[in-house]
């Protein structure tokens, strides 16, 4: 099982990125021209032992939505969403229908939507996780990406009393990190 932290552990240039409150959809956009979700994986799923304790049930049916986020066509990030089954026919139901809009439309959008702090982690090279990650990645891009150990950040969003846990894993090279975004304004 990976360990999650409530102190990034995460170094360089890479820290600010995985510290970053708000929406990390909005974040990168504005480091390119073009942002773009492509989904990957969409529907029932069971939850892990410790997604199923990270959103607080004992329930196993969950929903998941898996997604990489693209700046200008370079992807940059993993993103997993779960919720429980019964959840996202309920609050969660958006989830169902977001289609390659990014799920920061719904999240940041929503007046009442409450947000736990941040938790991070290194996922191991050997732990399931990890490897679910880049067999996604690697059929998504055509890349193999060895890592050591992804960073990854994650937080759970609650909306009418119910719990939806959102991973973001930063796979791509440490060198796509030095951008910054662009100042508004």
């Amino acid at each position: 099982m990976t360990r999650w932290v409530s102190r990034n552990p995460i170094r360089g240039k890479l820290h600010r990125w995985l510290q970053a409150s708000g929406s990390l959809s909005a974040r990168l956009a504005a480091t390119g021209e073009r942002f773009t979700v492509q989904v990957l994986n969409q529907g029932r799923q069971s939850l892990t032992v410790d997604e199923a304790q990270a959103l607080g049930t004992g329930a196993r049916a969950g929903y998941a939505r898996e997604v990489l986020l693209r700046v200008d066509g370079v992807p940059l990030v993993f993103a997993r969403s779960v919720t429980r089954h019964v959840d996202s026919v309920g609050a969660w139901r958006s989830l169902r229908g977001l289609g390659s809009r990014p799920l920061a439309d719904v999240l940041f959008n929503r007046a009442g939507m409450v947000r736990s702090p941040l938790t991070f982690a290194r996922l191991a090279q050997t732990s399931r996780l990890q490897r679910h990650v880049q067999a996604c990645w690697q059929a998504a891009t055509g890349q193999h990406k060895v890592c050591a150990a992804f960073p990854a950040r994650r937080s759970v969003f609650v909306w009418h009393g119910a719990a939806l846990l959102v991973m973001e894993v930063f796979v791509a090279d440490a060198i796509n990190w030095s951008r910054q975004p662009k100042k508004t304004g």
